[in-house]
């Protein structure tokens, strides 16, 4: 590869097929504290929201039995955001409402974190490193 190469890779985001885009983006702005970023459609189609810089985009998809979140499929979460202050965080939500998968816990790979899941049976982590307990 070239040293002056300027390729980059500058923004990723989850992509969730959902029942209801309006009902679904709702939910992220009111329990989750995302903000609406765009919105295709009347009623919508396609939809981005995000908070601090991460976006998540929502996509409808005609037949809700074809959604299957991670967890479904022996998974444990569909989108992992490190964060800061995961107890705040996790607080936050909590009193908004949100579904708690787990509460803020340690775990042996040195990292604090707790799970949510949405509307639509989704989960997202939230984490933050940690220094292992002694």
């Amino acid at each position: 590869m070239p040293e002056n190469d300027d390729r980059q890779i500058l923004r990723s985001a989850p992509y969730f097929p959902v029942p209801d885009v309006a009902k679904s983006a709702s939910h992220y702005e009111r329990v989750f504290g995302f903000t609406p970023e765009y919105s295709a459609g009347s009623p919508p189609e396609f939809a981005m929201v995000s908070r601090d810089g991460f976006t998540i985009m929502l996509r409808l998809v005609p037949d809700a039995a074809a959604i299957v979140p991670n967890e479904r499929q022996g998974g444990t979460w569909d989108v992992f955001f490190w964060a800061r202050d995961v107890d705040s965080l996790h607080d936050e939500l909590q009193s908004k409402g949100a579904d708690v998968v787990y509460a803020p816990k340690q775990t042996e790979y040195g990292m604090k974190e707790f799970a949510v899941r949405d509307s639509d049976g989704y989960v997202l982590g939230f984490g933050e490193p940690v220094r292992p307990a002694a």
